[in-house]
């Protein structure tokens, strides 16, 4: 029978000369090299408050490492052991984590934003070396895992076990939780707005003050007669790449979305556009009242009239798509290229919900140059940061929109409170 290879073992003071050649390497200096730590064992060694960013360490022995206040933000942590680590204030910005083993680990307020916590066991046949040391990584697991306050923005987390896990008081808005084993998991005073639960176990779940779309928890699994009831559904996979649907498949889509709205979430299937190429597409009219679509490709796309309600399209790609009179009021539309769009008429002010709730509509930090926003009615909307430069504005309404630090040109920046006028 043979044996996996030895991992190789670092010292503190070898895993700090590595670093600091890294550090070098982040910055561009001379001298610097990107860190390699693929399948060392570096267990209970410091790496607090280091600068890892983009740093490759797919299957490292990372257990019961210091990792507090560390930055990963785009690292490679695929198949990492992190059992018991101390990540508490980690920054992991779009980092890889698929198959990570992550029991017990500590990420109080950790950043996670846009990471990668999926089942990693097909990935793992096509990662290099693995084989070779007896590697076979599988689904990310969080059980008993700390998040506390914890920032999981946009994370992708289908088909993960986070189960008993503590996700109090964490953000988890458009977060991809599909088929993930969350029973026992706590959940108090989260924000799930606009998360995927299609087939998440939630048995025994406390979401006990939890800011959640009762739609979207229709889809999860609650209790024994839920697991009964969904069991024959397949798990669902993103595509790898974005495709571009033929009308045919485009209006079943369409159709399903329509049966998910109108049964509350027990029949059809919420409308996902971020794994769609609708570039130039015809949705005039249509409904994506709460339809999924981070980062979806519709530029150039009709969708004058549309009914755009609560749809959750942050770091959308718009540009130059026809908006005119469609209803966006309380959609999400943060970090979103609106440069050249026509949105003139559009209802983009608070989306009023049950018990006297509202829902403002979110354009922070997009780009908006050259658009068209005619009589549109943006009152109450939250434009901090928006480059309004060039838009043509006759006629919009803004009353107590959010312009904080918002790009608009001299003449239009006179008139609106909080605004920096562009440089002509």
């Amino acid at each position: 029978m043979t044996t996996a290879p030895r991992r190789p073992r670092l010292s503190q003071d070898q895993l700090d000369q590595m670093v600091d050649r890294h550090t070098r390497f982040v910055a561009g200096r001379p001298g610097g090299a990107r860190l390699n730590l693929q399948f060392f064992d570096v267990s209970g060694l410091s790496l607090a408050g280091r600068d890892l960013t983009g740093a490759s360490l797919p299957g490292a022995d990372l257990q019961g490492c210091d990792l507090r206040d560390a930055v990963l933000d785009h690292a490679d942590l695929f198949g990492a052991d992190l059992r018991g680590a101390d990540m508490r204030r980690a920054r992991l910005k779009r980092a890889d984590l698929r198959g990570a083993n992550l029991k017990g680990t500590n990420l109080d307020g950790a950043q996670l934003l846009d990471c990668d916590l999926r089942d990693g066991s097909m990935a793992s046949a096509g990662k290099q070396g693995f084989k070779m040391v007896g590697f076979e990584a599988g689904p990310a697991d969080m059980s008993a895992t700390s998040l506390v306050e914890a920032n999981l923005t946009r994370a992708r987390l289908s088909g993960s076990i986070a189960a008993n896990a503590d996700f109090s008081r964490a953000r988890l808005v458009d977060a991809r939780l599909g088929q993930a084993d969350m029973r026992g998991a706590k959940f108090v005073d989260a924000d799930l707005e606009g998360a995927d639960l299609a087939g998440t176990d939630l048995r025994g779940a406390d979401l006990t003050g939890a800011r959640v779309d009762p739609l979207a928890l229709n889809g999860a699994i609650r209790t024994d007669a839920d697991a009964s009831r969904l069991a024959g559904r397949p798990r669902s996979q993103a595509p790898l790449a974005p495709v571009k649907p033929d009308a045919a498949t485009l209006d079943s889509l369409l159709w399903q979305h329509a049966e998910w709205l109108e049964s509350l979430g027990k029949k059809g299937r919420r409308l996902d556009l971020s794994a769609l190429d609708l570039t130039g597409a015809d949705l005039s009219g249509q409904v994506l009242t709460m339809a999924l679509g981070t980062g979806a490709n519709l530029e150039g796309a009709n969708l004058a009239r549309a009914q755009m309600q609560a749809a959750r399209l942050g770091g959308a790609k718009l540009a130059r798509a026809d908006l005119s009179g469609a209803d966006l009021r309380g959609t999400w539309l943060e970090r979103s290229n609106l440069a050249g769009a026509n949105l003139s008429g559009a209802k983009a002010g608070p989306l009023t919900l049950p018990q006297g709730r509202t829902l403002p509509t979110t354009l922070v930090e997009c780009l908006l140059q050259g658009a068209v926003l005619e009589k549109a009615d943006l009152r109450g909307a939250d434009l901090r940061r928006a480059d309004l430069r060039a838009a043509r504005l006759s006629g919009v309404a803004l009353a107590g929109a959010g312009l904080e630090g918002a790009l608009l040109d001299p003449a239009a920046s006179a008139w609106l409170p909080g605004t920096v006028g562009a440089t002509p």
